[in-house]
C-alpha cells in the first residue's frame, strides 16, 4: 500500500470517527436525528440490541447486498465501515449519555448537542466521501434504485431517505429539530468540507 492509499484510509478513519461521534451527539440531544438514525433508533425500541448494533446489523446486510448488485463500488472503505460503524456510535452513545444524561440536561445544552453533532456527522461524512475508498452500506439502496429505474441519483437519494424517515417513525423513531437541521445543513456543510480537505487527500 503506497502512502497516498495509507493516507487515504488514515483521513476515512478519521471520517468515520467524526460522523459516528454527530449521530450520538444526535442521539444524546434527543431532539431528532438524521433520516437513517431515526430508523435505527425505531428497531432500538423494538429488539434488545443498542442502537450500534443495529446499525451494524443494517450495515452488514446492506453491505451483502452491495456485494450482489454493486460489488464494483465496495472498497476498503465500505468493511471499515461494516466493522466500525455501530461499535464506534455505542462507545461514543454511552461515553456521552454519562455526562448528559437527557432527563438532566438542560434544553441549551442539548441543542450545543445538536450543533455539535451536526458539525461532526458533516464533517465526517466529507472525509469519507473525498477518501473515495468505496461506497457505506447506506448509500447501497439509492445507487441501486438510480440504476434500476434510470432516475438520479438526487432523487433516489430522496426516495429511500424517505422510506427509512417513515418507516423509522412508525417504529418509534423520535422526529424533531435535529431532523429538519439534519436534512437541511449536513449537505452544505459536507460540500464545504469536501472542498477544505479535497486538495490535501489528493495532492
Amino acid at each position: 500500500m503506497n502512502k497516498e492509499k495509507i493516507r487515504k484510509v488514515l483521513m476515512f478513519v478519521l471520517g468515520l470517527i467524526f460522523s459516528e461521534l454527530g449521530i450520538a451527539f444526535y442521539y444524546t440531544a434527543v431532539l431528532g436525528t438524521d433520516p437513517i438514525s431515526v430508523f435505527v433508533e425505531g428497531i432500538s425500541f423494538h429488539v434488545d440490541l443498542s442502537v450500534g448494533q443495529i446499525s451494524t446489523i443494517c450495515n452488514v446486510i446492506l453491505g451483502i447486498l452491495t456485494y450482489l448488485f454493486e460489488r464494483d463500488r465496495i472498497g476498503i472503505g465500505t468493511i471499515l465501515t461494516i466493522l466500525g460503524g455501530g461499535p464506534l456510535i455505542d462507545l461514543f452513545y454511552g461515553t456521552l449519555l454519562g455526562i448528559f444524561p437527557p432527563e438532566a440536561t438542560s434544553l441549551p445544552i442539548r441543542c450545543i448537542l445538536l450543533i455539535a453533532g451536526l458539525i461532526a456527522y458533516a464533517l465526517g461524512l466529507g472525509l469519507i466521501l473525498v477518501c473515495d475508498l468505496g461506497i457505506g452500506p447506506f448509500s447501497f439502496p439509492p445507487i441501486w434504485l438510480a440504476r434500476v429505474t434510470k432516475l438520479d441519483l438526487k432523487y433516489t437519494q430522496i426516495i429511500t431517505d424517505a422510506l427509512f424517515f417513515i418507516v423509522g417513525i412508525l417504529l418509534g423513531g423520535i422526529f424533531g429539530p435535529g431532523t429538519v437541521v439534519s436534512v437541511l445543513l449536513t449537505g452544505p456543510l459536507m460540500t464545504m468540507f469536501m472542498k477544505l480537505f479535497g486538495p490535501y487527500i489528493d495532492r
